[in-house]
């Protein structure tokens, strides 16, 4: 995916989400979000994937049996 936001990506996005953009709105729009999109690519967000401990999952099964 690029890392800038243009004028016609926009409108092109819009066009497959069957969403009516008039050209001057499209580029606002990417105006808009390109400063948001370049610090995403610069430095991607992580999302650490979390696990439930082993004892929790006995803890609730013994739970649910009483």
């Amino acid at each position: 995916m690029p890392d800038t936001v243009t004028q016609e990506r926009v409108a092109a996005i819009a066009a497959a989400a069957r969403v009516p953009l008039e050209e001057q709105s499209a580029a606002r729009v990417a105006r808009a979000v390109g400063p948001a999109v370049g610090r995403l690519a610069a430095q991607p967000p992580e999302f650490p994937f979390e696990t439930e401990p082993a004892t929790f999952v006995v803890v609730q099964r013994r739970e649910r049996g009483r």
